[in-house]
């Protein structure tokens, strides 16, 4: 904090010279003022996270991760959730990664995208793949899912971007898109990579809306989910009520929901084509005159996957209900003010009663920040905390005993 008091003195001594003795005075107290508040905001949201849990997932935790025992400090001047989303989007760099684009034909005849991390070197058939699930208008251009990427790549990890129809500049096929409870594509996904690579083990790291399909795939009936070992769940909304509630108060229907709808509204723009002049389930017109998410959800989403209303599919959607049924290494990480995944509504009881789940709890990061430092340009806090729950699943989990790491493989 000395820093933030000398460049405070400095500005006052250059501003000074230009400005009366009262004023002088109000614009220290009010220079005072927000320094004490920044101080007082960073001391208090400075904790160790919590980590939750009752089973083997969250012993190895305890044992062996590094993140934990550290302390979280924010980025200084992140006053609440909502510096931490924003200056997320517009300060974090993008990775410049070589990737190759594939297609993958769906039997209604649509199609999605999985963007592949182009590895150099020897190739290993059988080594962990992790596969990124972005959120809900995310894909492999924005900067935390490159990011991701790279935590998957740093443990020599075969890594892609699971991209859902439409996104990351991908062209739609048929009107259909996504929802947060039809896991069809994603079962796709990953039994391609199953074919593919019969041997090598499934890592899933989940965002957002990606977090909620993971969720009800991985506690599915279907078997294409076999070689699917573990999933990181970032930043998800558990109960699809509670983030209707968050998002449509003022401030984030401002600052997020606008910007979402928007950004679903020009995929479905730029395939005008596909959806005028056709018997379809839904109106055009009317769900593109839709001001917010839940009647865009009311307007399409729902009819397109055979719901009744946005309620309904809200009902269907709740991800924090299928937590009983997970049977793999799952762990949960939120922050207690992300305004889209509100605290009153995160699954502390499911987590507690399910051996498989652990659950990482920061006093601050918003949705999907989690900033530190004073230029929040590169990796995030979570960044760090994925990197070592992939190097964790693979050590304890995927390789038999220490004599099987490589040398270098840290």
């Amino acid at each position: 904090m000395t820093n933030i008091a000398q460049l405070g003195a400095t500005a006052m001594l250059g501003i000074s010279a230009y400005m009366f003795p009262s004023q002088i005075v109000r614009l220290r107290s009010l220079i005072m003022f927000v320094l004490g508040h920044i101080l007082y905001n960073f001391v208090k949201s400075s904790k160790n996270p919590e980590l939750l849990g009752q089973g083997k997932l969250k012993q190895v935790l305890e044992e062996c991760s590094t993140v934990l025992t550290e302390t979280y400090y924010p980025t200084p001047y992140c006053l609440g959730p909502h510096l931490h989303t924003v200056l997320r989007v517009l300060f974090q760099n993008v990775p410049k990664l070589r990737l190759e684009r594939e297609y993958i034909r769906t039997p209604d005849g649509g199609q999605f995208a999985l963007d592949w991390l182009v590895n150099k070197g020897p190739d290993d058939l059988d080594k962990p793949i992790v596969m990124v699930v972005p959120g809900i208008t995310g894909g492999s251009h924005n900067n935390y899912v490159r990011h991701l990427m790279l935590n998957g790549h740093t443990n020599k990890c075969r890594t892609l971007v699971f991209n859902n129809r439409g996104c990351a500049f991908s062209t739609l096929l048929t009107p259909r898109m996504y929802s947060g409870s039809n896991t069809e594509d994603m079962s796709l996904a990953v039994r391609t990579l199953s074919d593919r690579y019969p041997n090598a083990p499934i890592i899933i790291v989940a965002v957002s809306l990606g977090g909620m399909i993971t969720t009800h795939f991985v506690t599915s009936n279907d078997p294409a989910k076999t070689n699917v070992k573990a999933c990181c769940i970032i930043s998800s909304p558990w109960n699809s009520f509670g983030t209707y509630e968050s998002i449509n108060k003022p401030i984030n229907h401002m600052l997020y929901q606008r910007y979402l709808l928007g950004k679903l509204k020009g995929i479905v723009s730029n395939h005008k084509h596909l959806y005028q002049n056709r018997r379809l389930p839904f109106n055009y017109r009317q769900m593109m005159k839709s001001e917010t998410l839940w009647e865009w959800d009311d307007r399409f989403t729902s009819k397109m996957f055979g719901f009744k209303d946005w309620k309904e599919y809200y009902t269907d959607g709740h991800s924090f209900k299928k937590l009983p049924y997970v049977d793999i290494p799952m762990l949960i990480i939120n922050a207690e003010d992300d305004p889209l995944s509100p605290a009153d509504y995160l699954p502390f009881v499911e987590v507690q009663e399910n051996p498989n789940i652990a659950m990482i709890l920061t006093k601050t990061g918003g949705h999907i920040g989690f900033l530190e430092g004073w230029f929040p340009s590169g990796p995030t806090w979570v960044n760090r905390a994925v990197e070592e729950f992939v190097r964790l699943m693979i050590f304890t989990d995927f390789l038999k005993s220490s004599e099987d790491v490589p040398n270098d493989y840290y």
